[in-house]
């Protein structure tokens, strides 16, 4: 008992510091995130208007779960600049754009800008994102706010809207235009309009293991327009919210499957979820299966490094035979890859042989369709944690 309560304090004594560091970073760098729309509050607007409404007018919850997920993003930060820094490039880290747009208060934090002078006159915006696991396509919203940060920085180019400021918060430049701001940090001349300018923005996705791009993206009108009117939207909603016009529960929520819902910190009265079905005699039961299923991945990737080391053991033995350790012996040998049936190479086959025997009235989509057979339902079990 008193060992479990020491390990609890160590908890929360950890869980105290990252509350502090988080609250310091944002005064420093963001400052009152209530007083304006940030880029990734218009990303998230555009997927879950509630939510993204939710996280200007409540307070965020601060378990020591969700604090290491913030603070993991900026450790993720930090090393990527450490690493682009090292390399000596000219970086702005963190470039700060303030917009108006319909009386909108807009500030746009870019992660890295990467800055390549005469004669090549080259920008390239990294926004960084931390995942448990590399999604195959980026986040709508995360695209959306990096569309809103490419489409800023052509827009306010000439104008004094940029700002930048050192690692603890210091105000270095402000009000500045972005030639201007390059000259006075980076001692390089840019071109006087964005338009002679090559300027491209790149998602970089991270995990404990494995990195991922993607891009990359180039100014698009009709992405930023999208991205301001989110923002205008938002803005409007949050006036109606502190005038007592409505309440979140008025406010739209993201519609169908949406894989985020589970983390959101806003999703323990959604209008989503059916509420008033209340069976708390179940907990124990939901928290030992998620207790039980965290112990599976765990195991599955014990098992899956133990077997990736004892595969490069076998190839280092030089052998193609077995290996006899005793009690057990182990080879490692290669499997045919899974057949699998390519329904478009078979759709293009059979339009040509149907074209070539003066069949091409025959509806080769019907045909495939009658050709498919559907399995028996069968029953889902979904749980989401109410955060």
């Amino acid at each position: 008992m008193e060992q479990m309560n020491r390990t609890e304090g160590l908890r929360a004594l950890i869980r105290q510091g990252l509350q502090a560091v988080a609250h310091n970073d944002t005064l420093a760098h963001l400052g009152d995130r209530s007083c304006y729309v940030g880029m990734s509050d218009i990303g998230q607007h555009w997927e879950c208007p509630r939510a993204a409404l939710a996280r200007k007018v409540l307070p965020t919850t601060n378990s020591l779960e969700r604090l290491l997920t913030l603070q993991r993003g900026h450790w993720f930060e930090s090393g990527v600049g450490q690493a682009l820094t090292s390399l000596g490039l000219h970086i702005l880290p963190q470039l700060e754009i303030n917009w108006q747009h319909q009386g909108v208060p807009i500030k746009a934090h870019l992660d890295f800008v990467l800055v390549w002078g005469a004669p090549v006159n080259a920008i390239r915006i990294l926004e960084v994102k931390s995942t448990d696991k590399l999604p195959t396509s980026p986040h709508d919203s995360h695209l959306l706010q990096l569309h809103g940060q490419i489409g800023l920085l052509v827009k306010a180019w000439n104008k004094p809207v940029f700002s930048l400021r050192a690692e603890d918060g210091t105000l270095l430049h402000e009000k500045m235009t972005f030639p201007q701001l390059c000259r006075a940090q980076l001692g390089l001349e840019m071109p006087s309009t964005a338009a002679k300018t090559s300027i491209e923005a790149w998602l970089l996705c991270l995990s404990m293991k494995e990195v991922k791009a993607f891009g990359p993206y180039g100014f698009n009108q009709a992405m930023l327009d999208t991205a301001l009117d989110h923002a205008a939207q938002l803005w409007g909603e949050l006036a109606d919210f502190r005038a007592g016009h409505i309440t979140l529960a008025q406010a739209d929520c993201a519609q169908g499957f949406y894989p985020l819902c589970s983390y959101c910190e806003h999703n323990g009265d959604c209008p989503k979820f059916p509420q008033g079905v209340q069976m708390p005699q179940w907990e124990p039961a939901l928290e030992k299966l998620a207790a039980l299923k965290e112990q599976r991945t765990a195991l599955d990737s014990e098992i899956k490094e133990m077997e990736t080391v004892l595969k490069l053991v076998h190839r280092q033995a030089g052998t193609r035979d077995w290996v006899d350790t005793g009690n057990y012996r182990f080879r490692m040998s290669v499997a045919a890859g899974r057949t699998t049936l390519d329904k478009d190479a078979l759709r293009e086959e059979l339009t040509e042989i149907f074209h070539a025997e003066h069949l091409g009235d025959t509806d080769v989509d019907t045909l495939l369709a009658r050709c498919e057979r559907t399995g028996s339902p069968f029953e889902k079990l979904s749980i989401s944690p109410i955060n």
